[in-house]
């Protein structure tokens, strides 16, 4: 027995499947290669609904045309998984390998531990129905840890959605139907894990590698040779032959039984509370100070799901009355462009007391925030016009609304709304019920405050958040990293902002810093250097030799060149290739293949890696800012590398 549960696990890690009851993958660089890279765009448009492969639903497909195909690939997928991420790439070569010949066909199985999977699916289906679902697919695989509502609706936009379509779509319960039918069918078929594949009936489980793909795909285009057959009666011949119970969901329409779910483990509560702080000179408040409970809910204007949650709070300010107090903060999002001019709004209304006012108003009209617009509302709320257009055009509250945003930031307060109960965070648009539970937890705990530790009630607030959680961007800790002549860098060893980077080039979230990095240098010039230290990880197995690669190219003085190179081409790191770029680049052949082959600079890579363990270096990318670990939670950008360098290098405010 123990045999067979060892082979069960050992298949389950060798060939990656998330499955159900599974210890979901570590999601870091530092454990396990990256997963959901972006597959190049498909070249193979999506099948029109007359080119339906079923006749009964025209599930998304792309590769070989109908009347073409001799192998039919059915994956069942799910967006949060990462192994499915993982064989993306692998699925891209198998249609470049058999354009003519291999359709795939796309059915979702939202795994009920990946609690970002089935909105995910959702709008992957609510794009569908735009003809966008593989822009969309990709889109959910490149960024598979960001899959909040904010985050769906912001790739809604980037690949061209009617967006206010897209919202309806994701939300009719036909496509919420269409989504649990695939999950059904998966459930019936046996394919309970992700990522699962039937070739032609046959069942291939989990991330394999293209081979392994190769081997069902030959035999399965022989048979079809021996029978002189292809097209979609081929496909629909040999999927009954291999599976018939597969075949009758696919092909004939049959409905799968319904899967009765074990009933989830209730989640531990999460007591954490985070030093959300409030400042009443700055912030919008509403209720009294000595109230047992603060409710501080990050939001913006322009944020559908920031409107969505207004009921909920309402219902908590007519349940409670004086027991809580609302305190607004500010957390425009980038791609949101209406959503800070539409803050500082608010703001400039909240000068001549009528934030709220202000405020219900703005949330009334999301669709329409533009300049103009605002300025009508600001008159319909009845603040003094001139004062309150003189306040816009000054900006007069720019630094306050990014002191809300770095606030967020610290508090991980990612995306809108995020509401803190008495510091205890509640992130989306949460029905009341889940307010009321943390709520009457904390009205008991302020009691106990006042009357066992004599608190005074209007201090009770800074009483729970004085040692509450706070995230800063830039450590404490200065570690002391050598810049020689020998390094690679980008500017003067002697420059006031000294970036150093611990980089791998086999890790696919190095190569996302890169440009960042490009922008840092540009924007500070002659005050920047950036310096690229190697930290090659071991299960990267190319990632030691093409950290050779890079320094046999740097005793050239192409070391950037061949870093481009490689982070260009990660997916094709191998010995061939590297002296090929090294041609590329206009490196002597003969100096790079003696230095390549004697492995040269290894001695300088082991020192590079001797000094990431010393600076506490434990995964890829690694970036510290003048000897100070920098960790940005919003992802490593221009405005992320800025907001610190300006404040805490420079000294700016």
């Amino acid at each position: 027995m123990k045999v067979k549960l060892f082979a069960a696990v050992a298949a389950t890690l060798l060939f990656g499947a998330c499955q159900k009851g599974a210890e979901t993958p570590p999601a870091a660089e530092q454990v396990k290669p990256a997963e959901g890279e972006k597959a190049a765009a498909d070249k193979a448009a999506e099948a029109k609904p007359a080119e339906a492969a079923t006749g009964k639903v025209d599930y998304p497909h792309r590769g070989a045309p109908a009347d073409t195909a001799k192998v039919h690939i059915i994956e069942f997928s799910d967006f949060q998984c990462p192994f499915c991420g993982r064989v993306n790439p692998t699925i891209k070569q198998i249609e470049e390998t058999y354009p003519d010949t291999v359709r795939v066909t796309f059915l979702h199985n939202p795994l009920p531990f990946h609690k970002d999977a089935q909105p995910a699916a959702l709008a992957a289906a609510a794009a569908g129905k735009q003809g966008k679902f593989f822009e969309m697919h990709d889109k959910l695989f490149e960024n598979q840890r960001a899959l909040k509502p904010e985050d769906l609706e912001k790739y809604a936009t980037e690949i061209g959605l009617d967006v206010e379509q897209f919202k309806k779509d994701i939300a009719d319960p036909e496509v919420a139907k269409f989504v649990e039918n695939n999950r059904l069918i998966s459930n019936a078929v046996g394919a309970t894990g992700t990522p699962a594949f039937f070739i032609n009936g046959q069942s291939l489980k989990g991330a394999q590698p293209f081979e392994k793909f190769k081997e069902v795909i030959d035999a399965e285009i022989a048979a079809a040779d021996a029978a002189n057959k292809k097209g979609a009666d081929w496909l629909k011949e040999r999927l009954k032959a291999n599976n018939a119970d597969l075949a009758s969901y696919y092909y004939e329409g049959k409905t799968p039984p319904a899967v009765q779910q074990a009933k989830p483990e209730a989640r531990p509560v999460d007591r954490t509370v985070y030093k959300v702080t409030v400042d009443p000179a700055k912030d919008a408040i509403k209720g009294k100070n000595d109230a047992p409970v603060t409710l501080v809910v990050f939001s913006e204007f322009q944020c559908p799901f920031c409107k969505r949650v207004e009921p909920a709070l309402q219902q908590v300010a007519e349940t409670y009355g004086d027991k809580v107090r609302f305190v607004f903060k500010h957390n425009p999002l980038p791609f949101h462009k209406d959503a800070f001019p539409a803050s500082e709004a608010a703001m400039c209304a909240k000068e001549q007391g009528k934030f709220w006012e202000m405020h219900d108003k703005l949330f009334e009209n999301q669709r329409d925030l533009s300049a103009d617009a605002l300025a009508k509302y600001a008159g319909e709320v009845g603040v003094d016009a001139g004062k309150w257009k003189k306040c816009m055009d000054s900006h007069k509250y720019k630094n306050d609304i990014e002191e809300s945003i770095e606030l967020a930031g610290k508090v991980t307060a990612r995306g809108t709304p995020n509401t803190f109960v008495n510091g205890r965070k509640l992130t989306g648009a949460k029905p009341f019920e889940e307010f009321k539970t943390v709520i009457d937890e904390e009205i008991a705990k302020a009691e106990a405050l006042v009357k066992d530790k004599g608190i005074a009630a209007d201090k009770v607030y800074e009483e729970i958040i004085k040692d509450g959680k706070v995230f800063e961007p830039l450590e404490e800790q200065v570690f002391k990293l050598e810049l020689n002549d020998k390094a690679n860098m980008k500017g003067s060893k002697g420059a006031k902002v000294q970036i150093v980077e611990f980089s791998d080039f086999q890790c696919p979230f190095c190569s996302r810093v890169t440009a960042p990095l490009e922008e840092v240098k540009k924007h500070y010039g002659d005050d920047a250097v950036v310096v690229f230290k190697n930290f090659p990880l071991s299960f990267h197995k190319e990632a030691m030799p093409a950290a050779i690669a890079a320094e046999c190219a740097a005793e050239q003085g192409k070391f950037w060149e061949m870093h481009d190179k490689l982070f260009a081409n990660q997916k094709d790191l191998g010995t061939d290739n590297y002296f090929a770029w090294a041609k590329e680049i206009g490196l002597n052949d003969a100096k790079f293949k003696d230095c390549f082959d004697n492995q040269k600079p290894k001695a300088k890579i082991e020192a590079d890696m001797a000094e990431a363990r010393t600076a506490q270096v434990r995964g890829t990318p690694s970036v510290y800012i003048n000897g100070r670990k920098f960790t940005s939670p919003s992802g490593y950008n221009l405005d992320a590398f800025t907001s610190v360098i300006d404040k805490y290098i420079l000294g700016k405010k």
